[in-house]
């Protein structure tokens, strides 16, 4: 092969990539519209529960939750873990769901929390506030609070007058969680020491470590996340593998959160690097949903048939997805689902129409 040859080759390569990125960019910016857009609608619907975790101000960790019910029996629940002595808001848990999904996701909220009604306005002004003062410490709420608190809608945090007070004996007081690796609480700690000096916070390490284990550990940060999968491997019974179909009974009978779980341990083993870890996994178990429902949709004979066009069953799952998330941004401009046309534009994909696409990409880096 000749220098030049080679030149455009490698030149040809990295135009690929570079699409390859700002498809990618747009896929998640498009997704998360989505989801902010079926959060807004279902904000007007009547709210179903307003909950939070009744030791919440002894313990200074616990839950808030606001539930909507539409009248098609659909409830969006967003579920915020607080962490009112420093971090703020830690975690939160977005789902539409069916109603008798939703309440027993609340049963079992409450067999580890007992939960106690809250007044709405009061809810989003303890959110709203507890945001604002972690966000003065240096500590930004979870990625998905800004998708999930516009759930309280037209609630009112004005309506409610009464001050909350924050931290531990009058300081931000730094407890590292279960999921928090040194990484992460250094990350914490620096924040802290920026914005209240080193005598304006206290902080408690986890029992066997020292102040020295404060630092970037990448090893451990591993290590974290393989116990993570393995427990949830070991509370589902299941290890996803996208080379093969998972049995649809036990898939479906699952968690949509435990699935996202379980598709993202997978990519971790195989260690695909894919720029939004969560939005990948969300499309695998969408198009893995369409699959376990059988004949009733063409997802499952698509895939076969695309394995009989040469692909594996890996690529298969997205070339599907590719063509679900084309789907999703027409919805998203049109406000309207078309499921006909998605499905339809399903049966019509084929290993080259894939390949035309999105193969070469697949063969630098796997999406």
């Amino acid at each position: 092969m000749s220098k030049h040859h080679a030149q455009k080759r490698a030149a040809k390569a990295a135009r690929r990539k570079k699409l390859a990125a700002e498809r990618r960019k747009v896929a998640l910016a498009e997704s998360q519209m989505s989801l902010a857009t079926r959060v807004r609608r279902m904000a007007v619907a009547p709210m179903h529960s307003c909950l939070m975790s009744e030791t919440l101000w002894e313990s200074g960790s616990g839950y808030l939750v606001v539930a909507r019910k539409a009248s098609d029996g659909q409830v969006a629940m967003a579920t915020f873990l607080l962490d009112t002595y420093c971090i703020g808001v830690k975690d939160v848990i977005l789902r539409v769901d069916g109603a008798s999904t939703i309440d027993r996701f609340m049963e079992a909220l409450g067999d580890v929390q007992p939960m106690i009604a809250i007044e709405p306005t009061r809810a989003r002004k303890l959110l709203r506030d507890l945001v604002a003062w972690a966000r003065s410490l240096g500590l930004a709420p979870h990625p998905d609070y800004a998708v999930a608190e516009p759930l309280f809608g037209d609630v009112s945090a004005d309506a409610c007058d009464e001050s909350f007070s924050f931290g531990k004996d009058g300081k931000p007081f730094l407890i590292p969680g279960p999921g928090d690796t040194p990484a992460r609480i250094r990350k914490r700690v620096e924040a802290l020491r920026r914005t209240v000096g080193d005598d304006g916070f206290d902080y408690v390490l986890e029992v066997g470590m020292e102040d020295d284990d404060v630092l970037d550990d990448e090893e451990a940060d591993i290590d974290d996340m393989a116990e993570i999968d393995d427990a949830v491997e070991s509370v589902t019974g299941m290890r996803y593998d996208p080379h093969a179909a998972p049995d649809p009974s036990r898939w479906l009978d699952i968690g949509e959160d435990e699935r996202i779980l379980l598709a993202e341990a997978y990519h971790r083993r195989a260690a695909d690097e894919v720029p939004n870890a969560k939005l990948h996994a969300l499309m695998h178990v969408f198009v893995e949903n369409q699959v376990a429902i059988g004949d009733e949709l063409p997802v499952r004979r698509a895939i076969e048939r695309l394995i009989g066009e040469g692909l594996d069953r890996h690529d298969a799952v997205h070339a599907v997805g590719s063509v679900l998330a084309a789907h999703l941004t027409d919805t998203l401009k049109a406000e309207a689902q078309n499921n006909e046309a998605y499905y339809a534009a399903v049966e019509r994909l084929t290993a080259d129409s894939w390949r035309a696409e999105f193969g070469s990409i697949a063969d630098d880096e796997r999406p």
